[in-house]
């Protein structure tokens, strides 16, 4: 192109932004002000992401200062991505400063500070800003009620987060995935099981994150067959391989073979992280020669081995010739 105007660089830092290369994209800010372009409230808000996406605080701070220069910090966009970059960046004092400082507050700007003070532990500060925002008339929405939830959760106030359900259900969001995943996880870490329930039956879809909030609740109680009982159900129903993985490995690091070989006989498809850590357990449990059975088994299934395979491969090895020399 003979020449690039704001659009074209808005595009490609935008574009590099999505693609997770955040640092091309600080790069290509600073080439389009050599060349003499000026930054508009897009191109901000774009690099803005860019900045927050990598925790680089002090350059968005320089940024911050630029958008004051080009009289954009009044814009809506723009105010928002301020406010999201220094939450990131963990910089609520200066998200602080940007959020009094706005004309008009919407719900992302209400639901980005909310956050921001459940990423830094302060539950109830977010449980208020839930209060406040609805004093000025600002309707949450349902990335609003996951913060309030998650915030319900971390201080286990089960009351407030009966409050926030009702709520939820009046606006209609309880359908929401995200929505029913966070509720389930509030009420399981506020010892309510039988509520979790009720919430996890009505969900019309489930996701990963949703089962294994419901297995781990279950072990948490001590209820191992139950968790044997909904990861068998969840298999059944497609969920990702990921949940069985983590149950495998949870009760590997447990000490617990035996429930480990119930999972990992009922998965319907394992992958080389299944294996691995069937392999690792028998390791630890001085089964060297198991070990190896299952390095056998796992490539006569057609799944390639990779690095932490061979780690326990090497181990069973060693621990087998340990185990000749003794008896020796």
């Amino acid at each position: 192109m003979p020449l690039h105007d704001m659009v074209s660089w808005n595009v490609m830092i935008v574009g590099h932004v999505k693609s997770g290369k955040a640092q091309k994209a600080l790069e290509l800010f600073q080439q389009m002000q050599q060349e003499g372009v000026k930054p508009g409230p897009v191109t901000f808000a774009g690099i803005l992401n860019a900045c927050a996406s990598v925790g680089a605080l002090e350059e968005g701070r320089h940024v911050h200062k630029e958008i004051i220069e080009n009289g954009c910090e009044s814009d809506g966009f723009v105010g928002n991505s301020l406010i999201d970059m220094y939450v990131k960046c963990g910089s609520m004092e200066d998200a602080w400063r940007v959020f009094n400082r706005m004309p008009l507050r919407d719900v992302v700007s209400w639901t980005s500070m909310l956050l921001g003070h459940v990423k830094s532990g302060q539950g109830q500060k977010a449980l208020e800003l839930h209060q406040q925002m609805q004093l000025e008339g600002v309707q949450p929405d349902s990335v609003t009620f996951v913060g309030v939830l998650n915030a319900c959760a971390s201080l286990m106030a089960l009351e407030k987060g009966r409050l926030a359900h009702e709520q939820i259900i009046q606006s209609g969001c309880e359908s929401d995935i995200f929505v029913g995943s966070s509720l389930v996880d509030m009420y399981v870490k506020c010892g309510s099981m039988e509520e979790a329930w009720r919430v996890f039956k009505k969900m019309p879809s489930r996701d990963v994150v949703s089962w294994n909030v419901m297995i781990m609740g279950h072990v948490k109680c001590g209820q191992g067959h139950k968790a044997l009982e909904l990861f068998q159900q969840m298999q059944l129903e497609g969920s990702n391989i990921f949940v069985g993985n983590s149950l495998l490995d949870m009760y590997v690091k447990c000490g617990s073979m035996e429930d480990a070989w119930r999972v990992f006989e009922k998965m319907p498809s394992r992958d080389v992280v299944s294996w691995n850590v069937m392999i690792l357990g028998h390791v630890k449990c001085g089964q060297g020669q198991k070990a190896l059975e299952l390095s056998r088994q796992m490539q006569l299934e057609g799944v390639q081995p990779d690095p932490v395979t061979f780690v326990g491969v090497l181990n069973a090895n060693m621990l087998k010739k340990k185990q000749v020399t003794f008896v020796h």
